[in-house]
Parts: structure tokens; C-alpha cells; sequence
């Protein structure tokens, strides 16, 4: 018997650790996760920074949707400063239910 991995965690768990894994570095998918590792490598937040975010979460959220978990997902970004960037993602349940979480990544 095999156990997938949204048996054990809410949604927002899912989110988050697909976010805040890096690409490449879970052991049992090298597909799961997100590539932000690639925007604090350049070190810096500007014009383009906050559309590459939204884009980068919306991929590593993609198998939420592959696998039935999710009917769709969205993410908006705002820059706030200098080195942060305040972004929302929104999931929609199969059922038609929206779950909103607000974050803030920090390129420091």
C-alpha cells in the first residue's frame, strides 16, 4: 500500500511545502517543489521579480491540480520595499471552495 502525500496534510500544508521546497531537492520527486532558490540567487528585487514569483508558484502548485486536489490555482505578487514581495494564493477545492493564503518572501 502506497501513501500519498495529501492522505496526510491539509491544503495549506501542501502549499506551503511545495513553495518553500526547493525544486530538485526532495527525495522521493525531483519535480516537487518551487525554484525560488533562483531569485534569492540573483540577490536582488525589481521590476520583473514579482511576475517570476507569481509564475514560479504557479508551477510548483501545478500537480495540485494534476492530481485532483485542486480545480484551480492562482497567485498574485506585489512588491513592498525594497527586498520583500507580498504574494496570495488562492486554491480552488474540486467542490468550488477557496482557500486564500497571504505570504511574504523576502529576498535576504
Amino acid at each position: 500500500m502506497s501513501v500519498k502525500i495529501e492522505q496526510w496534510a491539509s491544503i495549506e500544508e501542501l502549499v506551503k511545502m511545495s513553495i518553500g521546497t526547493n525544486r530538485g531537492t526532495w527525495f522521493a520527486d525531483p519535480a516537487f517543489g518551487s525554484e525560488l532558490w533562483l531569485l534569492k540567487k540573483e540577490g536582488k528585487v525589481d521590476g520583473q521579480t514579482a511576475g517570476k514569483l507569481e509564475r514560479m508558484i504557479r508551477e510548483s502548485l501545478q500537480w495540485l491540480i494534476n492530481d485532483g486536489l485542486a480545480a484551480a490555482v492562482d497567485c498574485t505578487a506585489e512588491r513592498n520595499g525594497k527586498n520583500r514581495i507580498d504574494y496570495q494564493v488562492t486554491v480552488t477545492r474540486p467542490g468550488g471552495s477557496p482557500v486564500i493564503l497571504k505570504e511574504a518572501w523576502n529576498v535576504l
